[in-house]
């Protein structure tokens, strides 16, 4: 019988924030991170999925959804660190798309005792090269130039996007959450550090990992998820072809067997 759910709560920061997190289900912790301008509905169609098998949290990263706003020299690593004690976990298995996988990374990185596996869907890559614009820099260039509401749309526009348009849900998703996102990130107030650089640094990751893609992603972003695949030692790969950046979304049914296969 599935544990009932305990959330969505707050768990207090040092510095005074707190993140808004829900928590449900028994057995191996499982951590939900949201990717950037998102919120913890991200996971709306695999959070019922994990919470059968796992204890599943997933949370607002701080800047986004309703949690509270960025704190200047304050890192989500070191927020998700926080998160785990506060529900008493030693481990955890990381699920993260997008920036949330670039948080998963990075913990596991430099706090491999904290992390019994990642999975790593659409991911960037701190500190990687990109050959053109990267998607999220470009939009807050327009944000700077043309004001956030105007970004926005511009934001929805992008091709890192445009798969959402083959499948009416994930696009009314998508949109619910950009419309929502407070967009702290794109004033002029506090904003938490850049992750630091992981390139040169995949090598000596020594833990399960699965990296998730769509074939349809922007170029940059089917770039890094070969990058990664070829330098964390054992890592897995699934690339579906019939999908785009929000895979999860878009092919949510494969999606969530090929999660809970790896996590088994």
């Amino acid at each position: 019988m599935t544990a009932p759910a305990r959330g969505p709560c707050e768990v207090a920061l040092p510095d005074g924030g707190e993140l808004v997190v829900e928590e449900a289900g028994a057995g191996p912790s499982v951590v939900l991170i949201h990717g950037f301008s998102f919120d913890r509905s991200l996971w709306d169609p695999q959070f019922p999925a994990l919470v059968e098998r796992h204890q599943t949290i997933r949370y607002d990263l701080r800047g986004f959804g309703s949690s509270s706003a960025p704190v200047g020299g304050q890192g989500h690593v070191e927020d998700l660190l926080v998160l785990l004690d506060a529900f008493l976990i030693g481990q955890a298995h990381l699920v993260g798309l997008s920036l949330g996988a670039n948080i998963a990374l990075a913990t596991a990185a430099f706090h491999p005792d904290r992390v019994r596996s990642v999975v790593l869907a659409s991911p960037g890559l701190p500190g990687y090269a990109w050959t053109t614009p990267r998607p999220p820099d470009e939009a807050a260039a327009v944000a700077r130039r043309a004001g956030i509401a105007a970004a926005k749309e511009w934001w929805l526009g992008h091709e890192v996007f445009r798969s959402t348009e083959r499948y009416p849900p994930a696009r009314a998703h998508l949109t619910d959450m950009v419309g929502r996102w407070p967009a702290y990130q794109w004033a002029d107030g506090p904003a938490a550090p850049p992750l630091p650089s992981l390139t040169g640094c995949l090598g000596a990751l020594r833990l399960p990992a699965l990296v998730m893609n769509g074939a349809l992603d922007v170029p940059g972003y089917r770039e890094i998820a070969s990058v990664l695949h070829r330098e964390i030692p054992g890592a897995r790969r699934r690339e579906y072809p019939d999908a785009g950046h929000l895979l999860n979304l878009e092919r949510p049914t494969r999606f969530n067997e090929d999660l809970l296969s790896f996590l088994a």
